[in-house]
């Protein structure tokens, strides 16, 4: 990204937020804009018959356009459950954000940027990490 470029701005080819989600930084990131929407598709690999994989596609943005390339993921019956059961019971503005989690403390929603990883790796506040398992005091404000 240029130094010049708005704070919002996305680099179509390094996609992922800078200074967010550092265990997936070496992750491909694809960002797709509010003008590819539409080419988001979820369904049937084949003919929809039972037991059959389903298939998510986007087109990501590319600073050449012409360099776009549709992605597909391939999501076996199990996998496309998972990721029901991830999103059945999130808010419309909850599954946009995609910046929070709940607390496996509390249950209360913590933004990612300001959870710690409890001892099963699942984010928490920090002041429910500092209850559950001690801490110094700082670690409830830092």
């Amino acid at each position: 990204m240029t130094e010049d470029a708005a704070p919002d701005a996305v680099d179509p080819e390094d996609a992922r937020p800078e200074g967010h989600y550092p265990r997936f930084d070496s992750n491909t990131w694809h960002y797709v804009p509010e003008e590819l929407a539409q080419t988001i598709s979820l369904g049937p690999a084949g003919d929809g018959e039972p037991g059959q994989d389903w298939v998510l596609s986007y087109t990501p943005e590319r600073r050449n356009p012409e360099d776009r390339e549709k992605v597909f993921v391939r999501l076996t019956p199990r996998a496309l459950e998972e990721l029901y059961v991830e999103t059945k019971d999130l808010s419309p503005d909850a599954r946009q954000a995609g910046h929070t989690a709940e607390c496996d403390l509390c249950g209360e929603s913590v933004p990612l940027e300001k959870a710690v990883p409890n001892k099963r790796e699942e984010p928490v506040h920090k002041r429910c990490y500092k209850d559950a398992y001690g801490g110094p005091e700082w670690l409830e404000h830092y």
